[in-house]
């Protein structure tokens, strides 16, 4: 019998994964360069999400008793940080409880005698991004499984313990000491939110707070018990606690019940009708459509990022522990607050509380365009749509103007509080653009004609008739110009503001065009269309697009507002005839990834810089990622630079913002490199690709509303065939950059090279193992989970856990660990600080910086090195400053002696296996 070569090859591939199974070798998610994993019935990659994500799960295998490292589950309106003291406890917030989700809901601890985390030999905490689950494990007799309801503000806490001679369970919820609250939401009456009102009857206790809020916020807090007996008391004015008689398994059922969704908002009517459906329906019903819920939302999208070294894989894991956090708070009446959202645990201490900053909120929300979850952006688009009227009549009293402007921090309401009584943000005219040209993006997305001519185009018309009567008409010169705004937050009061330029050069020509598709205010169209041929140019200096016209004014904040031009702003890019001034303009941008909100990496992908975008995604995680469970300790945010990422890792894979589907557009040059996607492209079509060995295998596009698609060519001039999949029929050739089709609703097309087409990969699907430890990104501090003990091998030993002799001083404000907060330093000759160990090597993580002197490092009290922390310049964020490796298996002692009256500084050790 003859073999063909492809046979072979399938035999030979078969054979090597039989070799490295044997070995105890993980095989990688993606089977090979000759696979292809594309479904072409359903116009999507075909991959088993339940395995792919367990990969991604974050696991604690040691408690955490850290409430800042706790875990985050969430439901889409209701979340809680969780963390081990007494039992379980955790932080319950929810997304409509305050005024931008200021004020947290309280405390919920579970106990038990003796307790769950008491006599066990094993333990482990895992959040389940695909089910959406945090379930924690003491050995195999007790398992604690936080799920919800989904989609609504009802969590709910599951308990199997089989264990004999438990003698009692209990759950308490309380309030933290209201006095220490602050008005940090400009709310009409702090009072209310310092007053705490307790009940416990038929069957339910909770507590509720702000419940005479004027502007109908305020909640309460309760929760009930199903499959065991129980009663509710009263402990005090600030705690009340469900006592339960110890059963198998039982289920909690809690709500953090809003007055503001609430009929007659009765919030505690509401709480108690909540549990009461919800245990109606009973924990395996509700418990299946809990997973279901986020079995269909991870359905929507794919993205695979890795490479050999696992760095693009960690930046993989965030991107899905990002997505998850955020859609957890982000089904709300109200968008996930960037800095509030429903995860923390830090009470109600929080900072930027007054209002939504636009350019933070747009950081969380943008990537759920391109990962098709246009319901999320609905959340962040109609806190301004429905402000419509306000905002007009604002416009109208501040202005004397017509039309709409938003106030860059905007209250709930549409109120400008937070904007006008502030320089930073009083004169800055670009945010009703952006929120007009969000609603116009999500039109375009969807298709939705009735959200274009209801929604999107009423806010795009005022948009363009505010800046139509804020703009001068220089009649000399016959044009027109921004005589006086901020550039955003950093230049203030300037002539011909970029973002004002921009934003006209982008909003005003979609306007008419929209005016004219939906045959509306044809009257409007000749002054729109007249100012944009007059506006005055942009400033070019150096090659490069100024801020706004010299001289420079002074630097007040850390933006690089010229390069909003690439993103958000979409007016150039790859193919662009200005892109060469769009590139100059990023390369000199004067703040490279400047703070937690700093969208450069995005901004990279878009103008096809791989290498910078995969490496701005890895130094904003090394900035700013110091938390084993995915979050920060920078106080100016919590989740924008996670919603950064996702835009980043989005725009390096897909794009299609300029009317053309580009696929890895911005991958690194790493030839080990491996990306696949499933992702949503403007005008509904929903793209998939695979990149592999440097060489892209084909496009596949599922067009929902028969749109025209127009593909740039991944195999730059070779000869392409667009196929129909239904019946191999092809529909166009070409051999130009570039191919345009016509296509059906419902119908899957694959772009593929003539001479290698998609049949010439056998078929795939991909698939993952659970994780079951920690991860780290390579030469930082960066990490997700915990080992089973502190420096375990291949763990993160945060500085916290070394031993300090005298004079060390630990800093959790900005100064000394400006990219982690949590950082021990000593200015005392001789002073020591030391952590002993099991691994053969490891490495020692510091900021560089001018203020910095040297250290001497010891391993088993042997003189190693003499490190120098001197770095001239800007800090250097943390790196790896000394390596020691080869060491005998067994434990080991580092020691670290600050020799100067500088600074040395320990920021963390990384142990190696």
């Amino acid at each position: 019998m003859r073999t063909s070569k492809k046979t072979l090859r399938l035999l030979l591939s078969s054979l090597v994964t039989v070799c490295l199974v044997l070995a105890g070798t993980t095989l990688p998610a993606s089977a090979s360069p000759t696979d292809a994993a594309f479904d072409q019935a359903a116009g999507a990659l075909n991959v088993d999400r339940a395995a792919y994500l367990s990969k991604h799960d974050i696991v604690y295998n040691r408690p955490n008793t850290n409430p800042l490292y706790g875990m985050t589950v969430g439901n889409g309106r209701t979340g809680a940080m969780v963390w081990n003291q007494n039992g379980l406890t955790m932080q319950v917030s929810g997304v409509d409880l305050s005024q931008q989700s200021t004020y947290a809901a309280g405390l919920v601890n579970l106990y038990s005698n003796p307790g769950m985390d008491t006599g066990y030999s094993s333990y482990q905490q895992r959040l389940s991004l695909y089910d959406g689950t945090l379930t924690t494990k003491w050995d195999s007799n007790r398992t604690v499984t936080i799920m919800g309801s989904p989609n609504s503000e009802v969590m709910g806490i599951h308990v199997d313990d089989s264990r004999g001679g438990v003698s009692s369970v209990a759950l308490d919820l309380s309030m933290w000491d209201p006095n220490t609250v602050q008005n940090i939401a400009d709310v009409p009456d702090l009072n209310t939110w310092r007053t705490i009102s307790t009940f416990a009857s038929n069957g339910v206790a909770g507590l509720s707070r702000g419940q005479t809020d004027a502007n109908g916020f305020g909640y309460t807090l309760a929760a009930t018990v199903e499959g065991a007996n129980y009663s509710v008391q009263v402990v005090d004015g600030r705690k009340v606690r469900l006592n339960i008689t110890p059963t198998s398994s039982y289920t909690i059922w809690l709500t953090a019940a809003s007055r503001i969704n609430a009929p007659n908002r009765d919030s505690v009517t509401q709480a108690r009708n909540q549990l009461t459906s919800v245990k109606n329906a009973g924990y395996a019903a509700t418990f299946t459509s809990y997973k279901n819920f986020w079995h269909d939302f991870w359905a929507k999208s794919f993205v695979q990022y890795s490479n050999g070294n696992r760095d693009a894989d960690y930046m993989e894991n965030v991107y899905y522990l990002s997505t998850y956090m955020i859609a957890a708070a982000g089904r709300g009446n109200y968008p996930a607050h960037f800095i509030n959202g429903v995860f923390r645990a830090t009470q109600d201490q929080s900072k930027w509380s007054n209002a939504y900053w636009y350019w933070n909120q747009r950081d969380v929300y943008y990537s759920f365009f391109a990962s098709n979850h246009t319901d999320l952006i609905d959340r962040h688009n109609n806190l301004y749509s429905r402000n419509y009227n306000a905002l007009k009549a604002y416009t109208q009293t501040r202005y004397g103007v017509d039309g709409i402007w938003v106030p860059e921090t905007m209250g709930w309401d549409g109120n400008a509080r937070g904007t006008v009584n502030s320089d930073y943000t009083k004169n800055v005219l670009s945010t009703g653009y952006e929120a007009a040209y969000s609603m116009y993006l999500r039109a375009r997305y969807t298709n939705d004609t009735n959200y274009l001519r209801d929604v999107a185009y009423p806010f795009m018309r005022e948009t363009a008739k505010f800046y139509s009567a804020m703009l001068s008409h220089d009649a000399a010169t016959n044009t027109y110009y921004m005589a006086n705004s901020n550039a955003h937050e950093t230049y203030w009061n300037v002539r011909n503001a970029i973002t004002d330029l921009a934003a006209v050069r982008s909003i005003f020509p979609l306007t008419i065009q929209v005016s004219q598709e939906l045959g509306v205010d044809s009257g409007l169209r000749a002054g729109w269309q007249n100012i944009l041929n007059r506006l005055t140019p942009y400033v070019v200096q150096n090659g490069a697009w100024q801020p706004h016209q010299p001289p420079i004014s002074q630097t007040r904040n850390g933006e690089n507002v010229s390069a909003e031009l690439i993103w958000p702003y979409d007016l150039t890019g790859i193919g662009h005839p200005d892109y060469q001034t769009a590139l100059n303009t990023w390369n000199q941008r004067p703040f490279p990834y400047g703070n937690v909100w700093a969208n450069d990496a995005v901004q990279a992908a878009r103008l096809g810089l791989g290498d910078q975008a995969y490496n701005g995604m890895k130094t904003m995680l090394q900035k700013y990622q110091n938390y084993a469970n995915g979050m920060t300790s920078n106080t100016n945010g919590v989740f924008e630079y996670l919603g950064v990422h996702l835009t980043a890792m989005n725009e390096s894979l897909m794009q299609s913002y300029n009317g053309k589907i580009r696929v890895f557009p911005a991958v690194p040059g790493d030839s080990s490199f491996v990306g696949k996607l499933t992702l949503l492209a403007r005008d509904g079509f929903l793209v998939s690709s695979e990149r592999e060995a440097g060489e892209v295998k084909y496009v596949g596009l599922r067009s929902q509303y028969g749109k025209q698609a127009t593909v740039v060519n991944p195999w730059g001039t070779q000869q392409i065939r667009v196929r129909r999949a239904s019946d191999n029929a092809v529909v166009a050739t070409s051999s130009a950059a570039e191919v345009s089709f016509p296509t059906a609703a419902g119908t899957v097309y694959v772009v593929e090279r003539t001479a290698k087409p998609l049949s010439s990969y056998a078929s795939a699907r991909l698939t993952g193992t659970a994780n079951q430890g920690v991860k780290t990104l390579s030469n930082t501090a960066s990490s997700l989970g915990m080992g089973a003990t502190p420096g375990n091998p291949g763990g993160l030993v945060n500085d916290t856990e070394l031993t300090y002799g005298a004079n060390w001083y630990h800093t959790t404000s900005r100064g000394y660990g400006d990219y982690n907060d949590d950082t021990h330093h000593s200015t005392t000759v001789g002073s020591a600080a030391q952590y002993t160990f099991t691994g053969t090597g490891v490495e020692y993580l510091s900021e560089r910086n001018g203020d910095m002197g040297n250290v001497d490092v010891y391993i088993d009290d042997v003189f190693q090195a003499n490190v120098n922390l001197y770095a001239a310049g800007a800090r250097q964020a943390q790196v790896v400053v000394y390596r020691r490796t080869g060491l005998p298996s067994g434990r080991h002692t580092i020691r670290i002696v600050n020799k100067t009256t500088s600074v040395g500084m320990v920021d963390a050790l990384r142990i190696l296996p």
